[in-house]
């Protein structure tokens, strides 16, 4: 029971007290005139009216200590429920936040790998950078060797078309000489004389003679090349012909012009009718 009904009840239990006081007093003396009966009687209607009014509040009161007690369960049975519903769901977001950090986890592992692949993807790009520099330096020497290469074929070429010009020029010479040679040998023996006598007729003509051997055969540039056994210290000069000789056969096999000389050996551009048969131990000769 609540403190105010406990209040009612008590106001109640003095006024009934109150009223079989009045109500005694009034049986024992009866010569109490009728105006204080009255006015009891009035008093004791109105406190009977003020019971009832407290009464009332009193009803009214504990009917709305009931609907508050009431919302106050409906609202804390809604909070435990809303309670619940919030532990659920933060179960599930730990859950979640559990799943999430393995996640996070793995995806740190694979940021790892990954940055790892990056670098070493990185290294990989710039020494692939060094290659290509590497190799475009290495392009840049080989296009500028290949355009020097280029001026030598082509220098290479001229030279080429000019000792071809040269060596024609020297086989339309070796021919004459060699048909020169055959006239005078045979006027020289329609004429009679004996080696000796042919021999000193070189002599007069103003012709060193010397001898020598081949010691080298070698082709430069599509010609034949030959190297002698004199040079310089024997008299050899620039131009000087020379004519190659089969010491076995003593058959006449071509012509070494001189080219460059050396102080014991000298170098010479070969033509002739058999050059392909010359080789080192050839004797040479500016006189035949």
């Amino acid at each position: 029971m609540s403190p105010l009904t406990k209040l009612c009840v008590g106001m109640l239990i003095v006024l009934s007290l109150l009223t079989t006081a009045a109500f005694i007093v009034y049986v024992n003396k009866e010569d109490i005139t009728k105006t204080a009966l009255t006015t009891s009687k009035a008093a004791l209607d109105s406190e009977r009216l003020k019971t009832e009014s407290l009464s009332q509040q009193v009803s009214a009161i504990q009917a709305n200590l009931t609907a508050n007690e009431q919302k106050a369960t409906a609202e804390a049975n809604a909070a435990s429920a809303e309670n619940s519903r919030l532990q659920q769901e933060i179960s599930h977001l730990n859950v979640d936040l559990a799943k999430a950090s393995g996640t996070s986890a793995s995806q740190q592992l694979d940021i790892a790998r990954l940055t790892e692949a990056l670098n070493a993807s990185q290294a990989t790009s710039g020494k692939l950078g060094e290659e290509v520099a590497r190799l475009r330096t290495g392009n840049d020497t080989l296009v500028r060797q290949s355009s020097e290469l280029n001026s030598t074929v082509s220098d290479l070429t001229n030279k080429l078309e000019m000792t071809e010009k040269e060596r024609r020029k020297l086989a339309e010479q070796l021919t004459q000489t060699q048909a020169d040679a055959d006239t005078m040998k045979k006027t020289i023996t329609g004429a009679g004389l004996s080696p000796q006598q042919a021999q000193a007729a070189v002599n007069r003509s103003g012709l060193p003679a010397i001898n020598g051997v081949i010691r080298e055969v070698r082709p430069i540039a599509g010609q034949q090349y030959a190297t002698i056994s004199v040079g310089s210290a024997d008299g050899v000069s620039a131009g000087m012909e020379f004519k190659v000789v089969d010491r076995a056969t003593q058959n006449f096999l071509g012509t070494l012009t001189i080219v460059s000389i050396e102080p014991n050996e000298a170098t010479g551009r070969l033509v002739g009718p058999n050059v392909a048969a010359i080789r080192p131990g050839v004797e040479v000769r500016t006189q035949l």
